[in-house]
């Protein structure tokens, strides 16, 4: 005697839903188990060859197995990626060179302070001489002096 078997998708998911998100669970966590079943029997609801399948179950078993390997794939692809990228735009801050840094510490505190916000913040002239209170052209006027200094010191 053969037993029918139910190809309907609802009764199908109905049945075996359960079960699969605790196996999805086992395989994938817990915070992405229900996508995960979702999308393998979206997926197997839509394969061409469903309604041949002999035994529902164990093919919905197999497809969230595929699904969670393609995810796992498609997370390490995703993370190698963004670890190429931040350590592509990571840029460690210069250190100072120890034959620039006595030359350094002979300008003066607004010369040195200056010269840090330019060199190793990157700051406009506009935006330090806002932050140290000042006129741009003060800005402008110090780092002139503490480039010619440092030039003539270096050489």
């Amino acid at each position: 005697m053969m037993v029918q078997v139910s190809h309907d998708p609802a009764t199908v998911y109905a049945e075996h839903a359960a079960e699969l998100v605790r196996y999805a669970t086992l395989l994938a966590g817990p915070s992405g188990a229900d996508d995960l079943v979702a999308d393998a029997c979206v997926k197997a609801f839509a394969s061409p060859g469903w309604t041949a399948v002999e035994n529902p179950r164990a093919y919905l078993y197999r497809a969230v197995l595929n699904e969670a390997r393609q995810a796992a794939r498609r997370d390490g692809r995703r993370a190698d990626r963004e670890r190429r990228v931040a350590a592509r735009d990571r840029i460690e801050p210069a250190e100072p060179r120890p034959d620039v840094l006595a030359p350094l510490q002979s300008l003066t505190d607004r010369q040195r302070a200056i010269v840090f916000f330019t060199y190793w913040q990157d700051r406009s002239t506009a935006e330090i001489a806002d932050d140290l209170g000042i006129d741009q052209r003060t800005v402008q006027r110090e780092l002139l002096a503490a480039r010619t200094h440092l030039a003539e010191v270096l050489r």
